[in-house]
């Protein structure tokens, strides 16, 4: 069942066969992708999203009214992805994911940036020893 799975940069390979075609694209540009009448994503073809870090990280102080128009959105499209995508959406962070009671990013500038609010604070997995985390598309695993 295609999901967002949210990884860190250098692991993405370890998903990602090196012969597999993907899209690669910023996270504001995937946002308004959604927010087309007509989706512009190749079906069956995984989307690798960078730039979330940024995105709340400029957003600084107003994270919460960020991060709730993010989740709405994601949310609001979760049933096109699913029918109309149907790959995953690889979420890849520069910076490391870290889970304790919520999840975050470690960041230099921001050492908890609060990712929980978008995705909520899925269980850790872990493949080839490198983790990752796993959300549907409805955004309600983990919460």
């Amino acid at each position: 069942m295609p999901q967002f799975c949210l990884i860190q940069r250098r692991d993405i390979q370890t998903h990602i066969p090196e012969n597999e075609p993907v899209t690669r694209i910023g996270f504001l540009d995937f946002l308004r992708e959604l927010e087309q009448e007509e989706l512009g994503l190749t079906r069956f073809q995984h989307v690798v999203v960078e730039g979330l870090e940024d995105v709340l990280l400029n957003a600084r102080p107003n994270w919460e009214e960020m991060t709730a128009y993010i989740r709405q959105i994601l949310q609001r499209h979760a049933r096109r992805l699913e029918e109309e995508l149907v790959a995953n959406v690889y979420i890849v962070f520069r910076n490391p994911l870290e889970r304790g009671e919520t999840l975050w990013v470690n960041t230099p500038a921001e050492p908890r940036l609060p990712i929980n609010r978008i995705f909520g604070s899925p269980p850790t997995n872990e493949l080839d020893g490198k983790p990752y985390f796993k959300v549907s598309f409805n955004l309600s695993s983990g919460l």
